[in-house]
């Protein structure tokens, strides 16, 4: 079907924009004067509008028309290199502005040149620059001259005197066998709910169904439409498309519901559907949904507000904007299938079976073409029914091989279904979307990241604020995670994914433009108009892997490498950036983070103040004064500054040297002294004065400060003006006796202080007031070697302050001289880590909210505070290691563990002899691990919980005995222990009183020094057992009965038995 409708627009008329707002240029026509290059120029401009006006219409015939194709191939190339010649004569209007001495033209030649020039003063470098553009100038215009001829011959429409025809998918209908319908029971039961559920409002609703194309969206409406469970008094289904026409959907909907609807006026229509639905229960389904149109659907929705409650709509559509749009009161994202349920689809119309069982020879060539799909059940069907009744392998292996869009046509319809979502971008998302073909299948991807190269590609330029935009691109990429081009990992919600399909219509739309390279390229294949490409490093990246890359003449991108993007980061083996670089005056992006042996930075790294991003800056001896960082006004994101101690005196004297303070760019600051030589060495004024002039702009979100060997940090750092302050880290600052007032950053999430090893009190002076720390989770306090006092309650009755409201975490490690209390109250702290604290001799007493509690290396004494801490009403995780003095937990007192207690882990205590007795009574606990306890003989009578799933033993070398129901001595007792996993490892005075049966539903048993007698064991119950393990059993010759009855089992270990 074939209709009028307005599609994106040409993906090259973005690029035409970007080409006349530079031929316009102010500072382009001032540098090239009145000479031939201007004559050049305006010429283009005429030219280029003549193309821009035929773009649409050859885009759109380009599928139809190879000749229409190949002058579009040429054009786009062009396009390129015109950018390219733009790019360099902007380069060059920048480095005569940073030219000082400009030369004097005397001779004849000077005086020609100046004149094609507009005049311009003249070095031997410009001499050579114009003699090359104006030879550039020339071949181009030539080139543009040939494509204005073929565009006439080949006739095509200016785009206001043309009708655009989009081929629309074929109109679906409400019938569907659902006997060939694989892995959407789920589904289904989730939208039945969603259709029966109860509404608040009593109103009609919108239940959309949203996900990419060849998902199925419309599959899973025709099975809820169709199931005969559902109540509604009136049904109908319309198949909406591209063409959100109100008049025909209206009458569409009527005619279903038995009117004829032959009325032409649009008012008759609506009076007679709203007169329909009034006060009746309907069930309406607009299957595949494009519109944005807010206007258009407001007027076609004004009927359907007459139904009864609980009536529904359900929309099928690719773009959650247009679900947000229609207001649906629940979006159901539908998810891919699974690689089984693809494979049933696809064996269902390859074979005509759910299976491969007839076609076992096929079934490996099969399992790859399905991976191939991704899930889609559209490409499923569609491969299947290409290789319907070709029970072939070497044609399966042929499909296998082929591209997407090299697949007949005729009977592959998962590209034209997919196109439809790219035709209906905008240009310059289409320009976005189509670079992403550089991207490799099935990698994650930063959105920072992929905004950066996009901004570094020149396709976010902002005409309004007359630059590039950022915040346009985080726009951009919205809009096409919204178009489902975009899918969040499920593994890292920071991180996105592109469906592989989705990659194969990016590199389709862009395969003379983008390339990433998988293997060796294609000797055969021309690659001269390649401008972005990209591959995977392999172990061994030969010289001729990369061969086909001399002709790429033009490339722009190369992996990491481009002339706006330069990514280098964790080359750890780097020692020196080109000196070259500084040359690339519009290089945007410089990323050198984990380059651990680079030493410093190339000769003028600040005249490239085109870097937007610069994620690591050495101060150097030589070159990389820090002064170069003063020219860099445009960083953002995050920096580190490495190597201050290099930092000169002389640069100190000039105010504001690295004009840290006027970069509101940067997010995240990390300022690095070298740790490497003694801090008798080291000038501390002088490395107070250099942090005290590094003073960031207010809108820094991170701060980390390391091996700062200055007496006191300066005045700015605390100062309440840092109000998006979120996370602050203060490592190895040996010489500081006092902490800075951070308690003043509102806003402060996160807070890390580490080697501080001089503070002995942690008072006041940190704080301030009673409202400091409003917003803390995470407070970490490293190796604080003379750390004694923390005066926390400010003199205040310690009961009525609250500190740390929001503090979810909490971790003191080494700090071996702390005596003081901890704050007593801390509502929401929810994990507390105390490792080698010895002298901490009390808990907080209010800790209702702790979930894990660790104590490593501490005395006794802190754990009878857990006996007193009645507020533990959540903790769930106990874990207890290194106290070397502990010999009881509970001082042998019943019950007096949390008994929300679930895990319980006690590692390196050698003098704990006793467990508590009331360890059986904790109903919670799932998990009990004790291990080098070589003190303890014995568990507590009673056992322990029967809700116990896993018990680990090891090395308890005088445990004589386990506990009481891990081991039966009847094997027709009955057995309550919900045991699942048991290891016993180095308990070598274990005797034959614990041999016996083993909880029958134990499914995991490791057991290291078995004895024979223990092995009779095995045979008794055990019908649930799937894992053995027999480690270290010398004597260990044969097993009783010369087998092992046990069904189940799926993994069988043995080792260090050398006499079996």
């Amino acid at each position: 079907m074939e209709i009028a409708t307005a599609v994106g627009g040409s993906i090259l008329s973005v690029c035409f924009q970007g080409l006349f707002d530079r031929l316009s240029s102010i500072d382009l026509k001032k540098y090239v004067g009145q000479g031939q290059v201007l004559a050049q120029l305006k010429k283009w401009e005429k030219m280029l509008q003549r193309i821009y006006v035929v773009l649409e219409d050859a885009e759109e015939k380009q599928t139809a028309d190879q000749s229409v194709e190949i002058w579009l191939s040429d054009l786009r190339d062009l396009a390129h290199d015109l950018e390219d010649i733009m790019d360099e004569l902007a380069t060059e209007v920048q480095r005569r502005k940073l030219e000082d001495k400009p030369v004097r033209p005397n001779d004849k030649v000077h005086k020609l040149l100046s004149a094609m020039c507009g005049g311009a003063n003249l070095n031997l470098n410009t001499i050579k620059f114009n003699a090359e553009m104006v030879a550039k100038i020339e071949e181009t215009s030539a080139r543009l001259d040939e494509i204005i001829k073929q565009k006439d011959e080949l006739h095509l429409a200016e785009s206001n005197r043309r009708v655009s025809h989009v081929t629309e998918r074929p109109p679906s209908t409400s019938l569907v066998n659902e006997a060939k319908v694989y892995g959407r029971e789920e589904d289904k039961k989730a939208m039945l709910k969603l259709l029966n559920a109860e509404t608040s409002d009593a109103q009609v609703s919108v239940i959309s169904i949203v996900g990419m194309g060849g998902l199925g969206k419309t599959t899973l409406a025709q099975l809820v439409y169709n199931d005969p469970m559902l109540e509604f008094d009136l049904k109908a289904w319309v198949s909406v498309g591209e063409d959100f026409d109100v008049f025909r959907v209206t009458k569409t909907v009527l005619h279903q519901l038995g009117d004829g609807g032959g009325d032409n006026d649009l008012n008759l229509l609506q009076v007679k559907l709203k007169q329909n639905l009034s006060w009746k229960k309907f069930l309406v389904v607009l299957d595949d949904v494009w519109t944005q149109n807010y206007e258009q659907w407001t007027l076609f929705w004004g009927p359907f507000e007459a139904g009864a409650a609980q009536s529904r709509v359900i929309v099928t559509t690719r773009s959650q904007d247009v679900s947000l749009m229609m207001g649906a009161t629940q979006a159901y994202s539908l998810k891919k299938l699974s690689h089984n349920e693809c494979m049933s689809v696809f064996a269902q119309h390859a074979l005509g079976a759910n299976n491969f069982d007839d076609h076992l020879e096929l079934k490996e060539i099969g399992e790859e073409i399905v991976k191939r799909c991704g899930g889609l059940p559209l490409a499923a069907k569609a491969l299947g029914g290409i290789l319907k009744g070709k029970p072939n392998p070497d044609l399966w292996k042929e499909v296998l091989s082929s591209e997407m869009w090299e697949l007949p046509d005729n009977r592959n319809n998962i590209l034209p279904a997919l196109k439809l979502s790219y035709l209906h971008l905008p240009p310059q998302l289409k320009r976005c979307f189509s670079y992403c073909a550089i991207l490799p299948k099935d990698r994650e991807f930063d959105r920072n990241e992929l905004v950066l190269l996009w901004m570094a590609e020149g396709f976010l330029y902002d005409k309004k604020k007359m630059k590039d935009s950022e915040g346009l691109g985080q726009n951009y990429f919205d809009d096409l995670l919204s178009r489902s081009f975009f899918q969040q990992s499920n593994d890292n919600k920071s991180k996105y994914i592109m469906h592989d399909l989705i990659v194969d219509l990016a590199c389709f739309v862009s395969r003379e433009v983008c390339l990433h390279m998988v293997g060796k390229l294609q000797n055969a294949k021309s690659y001269a108009k390649i401008r972005h490409s990209s591959f995977i490093p392999h172990f061994m990246n030969t010289f001729q892997r990369f061969q086909s890359f001399y002709e790429m003449k033009n490339l722009r991108t190369l992996l990491s490498w481009s002339r706006y993007t330069l990514k280098l980061h964790h080359c750890y083996e780097l020692i020196e950036l080109p000196k070259g670089i500084c040359n690339l005056l519009n290089l945007q992006h410089l990323d050198i983070i984990g380059t651990r042996k680079l030493k410093e930075m190339p000769p003028h790294i600040g005249n490239l103040t085109s870097l937007c991003v610069l994620t690591k800056f050495i101060v150097g001896k030589s070159n990389g004064r820090i002064t170069e960082l003063k020219k860099l006004c445009d960083l953002r994101g995050q920096l580190h500054i490495t190597s201050l101690e290099n930092v000169e005196v002389e640069d100190i004297r000039d105010a504001g040297f690295a004009n840290l303070k006027d970069k509101p760019g940067i997010t995240e600051l990390h300022l690095k002294w070298t740790d490497e030589f003694s801090y008798d060495l080291r000038n501390p004024s002088h490395e107070e004065q250099v942090l005290n002039s590094m003073q960031p702009h207010h809108s820094l979100s991170s701060l980390s400060i390391t091996s700062f060997s200055g007496r006191k940090f300066p005045s700015w750092l605390g100062e309440p003006s840092f109000s998006s302050m979120v996370q602050v880290e203060l490592s190895n600052c040996h010489q500081i006796t006092s902490l800075p007032p951070l308690g003043r950053l509102k806003s402060l999430k996160k807070l890390s202080i580490k080697g501080s090893s001089r503070v002995k009190e942690v008072g006041v002076e940190f704080y301030e007031d009673d409202s400091c720390f409003s917003c803390l989770e995470m407070l970490e306090i490293v190796n604080m070697g003379k750390w004694e006092q923390w005066a926390w309650s400010n003199g205040l009755s310690e009961d009525s302050v609250v500190k740390f409201p929001k503090l979810h975490e909490l971790r003191l490690h080494n700090c071996p001289k702390l005596v003081g209390k901890l704050p007593n109250f801390l509502p929401s702290l929810e994990k507390l880590v105390i490792n080698n604290c010895p002298l901490l001799v009390e808990l907080p007493k209010v800790l209702p909210s702790l979930t894990a509690l660790s104590i490593r290396r501490c005395r006794g004494a802190i754990l009878k505070s857990l006996i007193n801490a009645t507020s533990l009403t959540s903790l769930k995780h106990l874990q207890i290691i290194e106290c070397l003095e502990l010999a009881s937990l509970v001082d042998g007192e019943e019950e007096l563990l949390p008994c929300s207690l679930e895990v319980l882990e006690v590692d390196m205590c050698p003098n704990l002899k006793l467990l508590p007795s009331g360890l059986k009574d904790l109903k919670c606990l799932k998990d009990l691990r004790i291990s080098q306890c070589r003190s303890l003989v014995s568990f507590p009578a009673g056992g322990l919980p029967h809700n116990l799933i896993c018990l680990s033993l090891q090395n308890c070398g005088a445990l004589e005995y386990l506990p009481e129901g891990i081991v039966s001595h009847s094997k027709y007792s009955s057995d309550t222990s919900h045991l699942e996993k048991l290891r016993i490892s180095g308990c070598k005075s274990l005797g034959s009183s614990s041999n016996g049966k083993f909880p029958d539903f134990l499914k995991t048993l490791e057991i290291h020094n078995w004895t024979t007698q223990l092995l009779n064991s095995l045979y008794y119950g055990l019908s649930h057992l799937t894992d053995l393990q027999i480690w270290n059993c010398p004597q260990l010759e044969s097993f009783p009965g010369k087998e092992l009855p046990i069904p189940s089992l799926i993994s069988l270990k043995i080792a260090g038995c050398e006499g079996l």
